[in-house]
Formats: C-alpha cells, sequence, structure tokens
C-alpha cells in the first residue's frame, strides 16, 4: 500500500491531535469467468474484472489515541457507475478498538474462514463454511461491505500477545424496519505457525442471519499449508479441508467440503494455481458447490 499525505494538520478536526493521514490503496483484477449454469440470456464465459480504492484517514492525540475512517470505491463489470459504501470510523488505544459503521464483522474477519479460496474472484466461495446450501443460505452474517446502503453497527476488537477477540453487533441501529440485528463474536489464539479460533453468531435466521458456530484451525508445514474448519448453520453442518503447496514463485490449492444441507447433493470442491510475478500474481481456479454447478476463472491480480 502506497500512502499519499493530502494534509496533516489541516485535516486535524479537533484539538490535542498531533498528525493526521490521509492514505490510498487498494486492489485490481481482471480476466474471465466461466460457469455451466448461467442465467437464461447470459453467456456461460464473461469478462471478471473489479478495481477498489480504500480511502483510509487517521489522526493520532497527543496523548497517543488513534482515530481513524474507511470509505472505499468500487467498480466491476457489472456496474456502470463506481459505488462509495457506508463508511467505518474507529477508536483504538493499545490493543483496544471501539468501530460504528460499517465494520469488519466478527464471522467474517474470523481467521480461517476464507482458507481454501482459489480462482481470481473465490469461485463461489464454496469452501467457506458458514456458506450453506440449507436454508441458512450464503453470506448469512454481518460483514463490511463494499456496497452503498445503511450499515449502523458497533464493534469491539482487542488483542494481546497471541490472543485477539472480536465482538460485533450487527443489523442497523438507525432503521427500525431491520428485523435482525444479530451479536457475533469470535477468539483466537496463535502458536507458531498455527491458529485456532471459535466464532459464535446469534442472529434471526427469516431476517438472513441466523445462529452458526465455527470452528477453524490451520497452520504451515514447510511449504505445506493446512487447514481444517467446522460450521453449524442453523442445523446444517458443514466441515471443509483445505492445503496448499509453494514451490518457487507457485503455489497449488485445494479444498473439498461436506455440506450436509438436505439440499446438498455433491461435495464442493475446488483447484487453484497462482503465479507470483513481483507485484501481481497470474491466477487460475475451478470449484464445484453442493449441487453439482461448475465454475472457473483466470486472470490477474495486484494490489496498490
Amino acid at each position: 500500500m502506497k500512502k499519499v499525505l493530502f494534509a496533516t494538520t489541516a485535516l486535524v478536526a479537533f484539538a490535542g491531535a498531533a498528525s493526521a493521514d490521509v492514505t490510498l490503496g487498494g486492489s485490481a483484477r481482471f480476466g474471465l469467468q466461466w460457469r455451466d449454469n448461467a442465467p437464461v440470456g447470459m453467456p456461460s464465459t464473461r469478462l471478471e474484472k473489479r478495481v477498489t480504492l480504500n480511502i483510509d484517514m487517521t489522526t493520532e492525540t497527543d496523548s497517543g489515541l488513534e482515530l481513524g475512517a474507511r470509505v472505499r470505491l468500487r467498480n466491476n463489470e457489472a456496474s456502470g457507475i463506481t459505488w462509495a459504501n457506508d463508511a467505518v470510523v474507529y477508536l483504538k488505544s493499545g490493543g483496544l478498538k471501539l468501530s460504528v459503521g460499517n465494520v469488519c464483522g466478527a464471522i467474517e474477519c474470523m481467521p480461517g474462514v476464507y482458507a481454501g479460496t482459489v480462482g481470481l474472484n473465490g469461485n463461489g466461495f464454496h469452501n467457506v463454511v458458514t456458506n450453506s446450501a440449507g436454508a441458512a443460505g450464503y453470506w448469512g452474517w454481518t460483514a463490511y461491505t463494499s456496497n452503498p446502503g445503511l450499515t449502523d453497527r458497533v464493534e469491539i476488537e482487542y488483542s494481546a500477545g497471541d490472543f485477539s477477540g472480536m465482538l460485533t453487533y450487527g443489523g442497523s441501529l438507525n432503521d427500525p424496519t431491520v428485523a435482525a440485528n444479530p451479536i457475533s463474536a469470535h477468539v483466537a489464539y496463535t502458536f507458531g505457525d498455527w491458529t485456532v479460533a471459535l466464532g459464535m453468531q446469534d442472529g434471526d435466521a427469516p431476517a438472513g442471519f441466523g445462529d452458526k458456530t465455527v470452528l477453524t484451525v490451520g497452520g504451515k508445514l514447510g511449504d505445506f499449508g493446512v487447514g481444517l474448519a467446522f460450521a453449524d448453520n442453523n442445523g446444517d453442518n458443514k466441515i471443509t479441508l483445505n492445503g496448499s503447496y509453494s514451490f518457487g514463485a507457485t503455489t497449488v490449492s485445494a479444498f473439498v467440503s461436506d455440506d450436509a444441507a438436505v439440499a446438498a447433493t455433491k461435495n464442493p470442491y475446488g483447484i487453484g494455481v497462482s503465479y507470483d510475478l513481483g507485484g501481481a500474481s497470474l491466477v487460475a481456479g475451478y470449484a464445484s458447490d453442493a449441487l453439482g454447478n461448475k465454475n472457473a476463472s483466470a486472470g490477474v491480480k495486484f494490489k496498490f
């Protein structure tokens, strides 16, 4: 991430601030995606493109208290305009951080949840154990969103040494029409090259946020990476085993899942490969979901 300082003292909005920075950074990708179950009238193969720009603003008081905010701009192949999302604002002191607005989400940002992701754009993210073919469905948890909309949430993070934890109150505190205000949390502990994490969500299934219990374990054995994740998604259990192997600039990864939902008829699986170009990566992946639908993607991605 490259830092751009637009102003320092001119951006300080309150007395007692010692410094202020504005930082630009983000990522981009482009390539092709194929899927065998494209909607009627849509091509099976299409262009894949995304550009994300994060605008991070931070300031620090003379006493060492850090305050900051983030707004994101995003454009992709499905949109003719560039969206600005809802902001997140935070206050941090030592290992304690309080955030409001478009927060990270305790399940979304739990270590190991996305382990095993393959392809240029995740290829459906069928490796994620909190995504289920059952009634709980996909994406039924509080998460940072790149789309515009009201996201008035509260989140507390704490870290000390090898321990970390997060507590999120989701939904929208300022919108009385939102029925679901789930509470989610996770704790994680790192020992050497391994991390174990436990997360839970108390939600409202009819409004799209069901109860979840999630456990992840992941680490490295030399050039090999290995991970195991389990989730109880409102009674539908899913487990994923993922692994990777790196040699030179190349990394090969794969996952296989078992989704116990009644609707699931297949074992989700996927395989991917990436090649580090130094500042960018060539990426390709192939995956199949719990219903046997298949998709693939390939292209280039990079950060700036």
